[in-house]
């Protein structure tokens, strides 16, 4: 009966420790405090919600744009009884539709990104862990494709197509070389004021969070783990911790 009584109590202690390294590894692993952790996921939808109102201005006007820039130099060149008018209008409306396609395939539209974070759960501490990881890597991702599409691949495509402009218009419509000129010069101020304008609210808003916050919750992992083993015989009980 002592015996009993002894292992009994062993297992007791054994029991009150496994749970309270349980509960020590959890808010390891959490790093954070809950109040924290919802004040950063406020935040962060804030910030996101700003970065989806910026995208889907920039995308919706410069699409606009180029859609009534090949409407009007459409319409121009019918009503014009110049040929090199006429040759300035196909043109300027065929590199304008190519940049209204453009809009189609641009990194930046107008997705309902902010929707997908809203539907996810908040109840569970596990869930507003989650939901901050997300949250976070997402911004992270959006203010580096922000700093990619500024960077000299993004200027090469259009580049390019403004080149061919200028020379159809030089060579190939027997124009002089100034013309050709006039013509890639006019449409890289184009192209690149598209690209400059790109959205740049992603990257503001990380930063800013960094500056409320100190740092994001992913440079927060804990470098070790605490594991913990039961060993269990008919004598004796153990307990093998590994960290």
């Amino acid at each position: 009966m002592l015996h009993f009584r002894s292992l009994l109590k062993s297992y007791s202690a054994l029991l009150l420790l496994s749970v309270s390294l349980l509960v020590v590894q959890h808010t390891m692993a959490q790093g954070l405090p809950g109040s924290e952790v919802q004040q950063r996921i406020d935040y962060l939808k804030k910030s996101l919600k700003n970065d989806q109102d910026g995208t889907r201005l920039w995308w919706y006007g410069w699409l606009a744009g180029y859609g009534g820039a090949t409407i009007g130099q459409g319409a121009a060149y019918f009503a014009s009884g110049e040929t090199a008018a006429k040759q300035d209008m196909v043109l300027g409306a065929a590199t304008c539709l190519a940049g209204f396609a453009g809009q189609f395939v641009s990194p930046f539209q107008p997705d309902r990104f902010i929707r997908k974070f809203e539907q996810m759960p908040e109840i569970t501490a596990k869930d507003r862990i989650s939901k901050l990881r997300q949250m976070e890597q997402f911004l992270s991702e959006r203010s580096e494709m922000e700093i990619n599409t500024r960077k000299w691949k993004a200027h090469i495509l259009p580049t390019a197509v403004n080149l061919a402009s200028g020379m159809i218009t030089w060579v190939g419509f027997h124009r002089t070389v100034w013309d050709g000129v006039l013509n890639f010069g006019l449409n890289c101020v184009l192209t690149e004021s598209q690209i400059w304008s790109q959205p740049n609210r992603a990257k503001r808003e990380l930063k800013r969070y960094y500056e409320n916050f100190g740092t994001t919750y992913l440079t927060e992992k804990p470098s070790h783990t605490i594991k913990c083993n039961f060993i269990v015989s008919s004598t004796s009980a153990g307990l093998k911790l590994v960290f």
